[in-house]
């Protein structure tokens, strides 16, 4: 068992869309110190303690209270820790500035307060960690992120369980990896929600969607936008297994097609549908997630080529009305 540790604090930051830019609230990493969205993707293996530690739980840099939920996880564990000498040995040095400091001297100099939230990670999947305070606004202002649980032995060659999703004998071995969060977002919201005020989320009225937080064209971007660190532009050969993981962190339903591609769902909701007496698993050309629905895909994509994967509903594919836009993104297939 290993001990992964992450920092978290919530800020204000701008959200890059392909016309124009928006405040956004999101999850950064204490020491690089900028928000993104999604938030800090934090990896484990089963068995392995998780610790996440939130900065400044009261009034945070959002200007509001702050909270954090893990749906999906058991027996998550809170409490709060003043500023000063630290129970745990720091989890690994960091560097800042050009110097590596350690959790302790991090909040000998901020004098914070942090929350830390402590589980074990039991079952491999793929999983959201969100807002708990006032959701309805501030998971929809960009305060959400991923958390993926590997089987033991995901990344050792000769294990049974190397290079699957979910272990031996539940069909989810994959050559190349890929997760795909769904959203939307209302930029009249963006620009009006004010901390500790009340937003009527009746007005809620999305004029742009993103995967993993950018709208088409910059879905398929190479370049680094650094609120938006997660591309879904998807390479891969002739043959491979494509392990797509599909989150959807949004408020409405999404009919995600798969570009002409038949794919098989092996895991629903971080449940494998192949069991040692059981094979559940099916193929379907595209899939609808409700808000907070997780599927596991598996593509072989057998021709060469371009292949575009999008939201079905067609004003899910505009950037303010503006065609082609939105829930799209491509895969290449050389």
């Amino acid at each position: 068992m290993a001990i992964v540790g992450r920092i978290l604090q919530a800020a204000v930051g701008s959200l890059s869309l392909p016309d124009k830019s928006i405040p956004f609230w999101g999850f950064g990493d204490v020491f690089l110190g900028k928000p993104q969205n999604p938030g800090p993707l934090i990896q484990a293996t089963v068995g392995d303690q998780l610790i996440i530690w939130l900065m400044r739980n009261f009034i945070t840099s959002i200007g509001e209270p702050l909270s954090i939920i893990f749906p999906g996880q058991e027996n998550v564990m809170v409490r709060k820790i003043p500023w000063g000498p630290f129970i745990y040995e720091p989890v690994q040095p960091q560097y800042r500035s050009g110097k590596m400091i350690s959790l302790t001297n991090y909040l000998d100099e901020k004098q914070d307060i942090i929350v830390e939230y402590s589980f074990t990670a039991t079952k491999p999947g793929i999983y959201l960690y969100e807002s708990g305070t006032n959701p309805e606004k501030q998971v929809q202002m960009g305060l959400y992120g991923v958390i993926v649980v590997r089987p033991q032995g995901f990344n050792i060659p000769g294990h049974p369980n190397y290079m699957t999703a979910y272990g031996a004998g539940t069909n989810s071995g994959y050559d190349v990896e890929k997760i795909l969060v769904l959203s939307e977002i209302d930029s009249i919201m963006h620009n009006d929600v004010l901390p500790n005020v009340y937003y009527d989320m009746l007005k809620f009225k999305p004029d742009y969607w993103v995967i993993n937080g950018r709208s088409y064209p910059d879905t398929i971007r190479g370049d680094n936008i650094s609120s938006q660190p997660y591309g879904s532009q998807i390479n891969c050969r002739v043959g491979q297994r494509v392990l797509l993981r599909i989150i959807n962190a949004g408020f409405q339903n999404h009919t995600f097609y798969l570009g002409g591609f038949a794919g098989r769902i092996v895991a629903e909701d971080s449940f494998p549908l192949k069991t040692r007496s059981l094979d559940a698993t099916y193929e379907k050309t595209g899939v609808t997630l409700g808000s907070g629905q997780r599927i596991d895909i598996i593509l072989t994509p057998t021709t060469p080529g371009e292949y575009c994967l999008y939201d079905r509903e067609y004003h899910h594919l505009v950037n303010k009305d503006q065609f082609p836009g939105g829930m799209m993104t491509r895969i290449t297939v050389m």
